[in-house]
């Protein structure tokens, strides 16, 4: 008799998945690259300068997906993917919309224009599709959520919709200075993370969960040294500076040992 298989074993194997993760992993390194290590010239891979902070958190977020997206790629399982691409996915949408809603922002003299919109039009129809077939595959287990990682996704949520909705106030109140298009731009990672991390809550699978954690750990870290290196910038006789380093702190502990305990026995 033929071998006994699970319905999702080494379907994150197959090529369509592969090349997804090779692609948007790459864009992310590229993006990721030059703006933590060379963030004067991070117009080489974005559609706008952005001063050094700006380049740095940003990358923070590119190089935490590019992480994402490489461990994703040597994965087999199809339910250790399912959470990483509804992020990939939800990330690359949301930015599309913000990036459609402000088309005045950008200069379509210039190629990174063009690269970034057709990417974030491509990836996210691209995700979707590959997410529904990694849904049907591997659904999610449910367990009891996470108290401590529904917090994290509150936060995030809120976070995300007070971007998208009222970029020109949180500008404002911005630890450090922000455009309103960068408020906006901020909103799609948030948003990403915020519904992940409510799957992340649910989800009863160690291997389901570990990818996404130490993507989102890593972008706290990188988070944090982004801002200790231009801790000037911060106004410390304020209370943003203080939240945004005690939330960052707070949510890497949360994430540092949920993913202790997903790679545990």
């Amino acid at each position: 008799m033929p071998e006994s298989r699970s319905p999702d074993a080494g379907t994150a194997a197959a090529a369509p998945y592969r090349a997804y993760f090779l692609l948007v992993g790459l864009f992310a390194l590229w993006v990721g690259a030059w703006g933590f290590l060379a963030p004067a010239q991070v117009a080489r891979a974005l559609p706008w300068t952005v001063p050094p902070l700006h380049a740095r958190f940003i990358a923070a977020m590119y190089l935490a997906g590019t992480l994402t997206m490489a461990w994703s790629l040597f994965a087999r399982p199809i339910a250790a993917v399912r959470i990483p691409i509804a992020m990939a996915a939800l990330w690359t949408g949301a930015l599309l919309l913000v990036s459609l809603l402000h088309l005045d922002g950008f200069d379509f003299s210039r190629l990174q224009t063009w690269f970034w919109l057709g990417a974030y039009a491509v990836y996210p129809l691209w995700g979707a599709w590959l997410y529904w077939g990694a849904g049907a595959r591997a659904a999610a287990r449910v367990r009891r959520p996470d108290p401590a990682l529904l917090v994290v996704a509150g936060v995030a949520l809120v976070l995300a919709g007070a971007l998208f909705i009222a970029p020109a106030a949180m500008a404002r109140a911005w630890p450090w200075p922000v455009t309103p298009l960068l408020a906006s731009v901020y909103s799609g990672p948030f948003l990403a993370w915020g519904v992940c991390a409510v799957m992340l809550a649910r989800e009863a699978r160690r291997e389901a969960r570990q990818i996404v954690l130490a993507g989102m750990l890593a972008f706290t870290l990188l988070a944090l040294l982004a801002s200790a290196l231009h801790v000037k910038l911060f106004h410390f006789d304020a209370a943003a500076a203080w939240v945004w380093f005690g939330t960052l702190a707070a949510a890497g502990a949360v994430l540092a040992l949920r993913l202790v305990r997903a790679g545990g026995s």
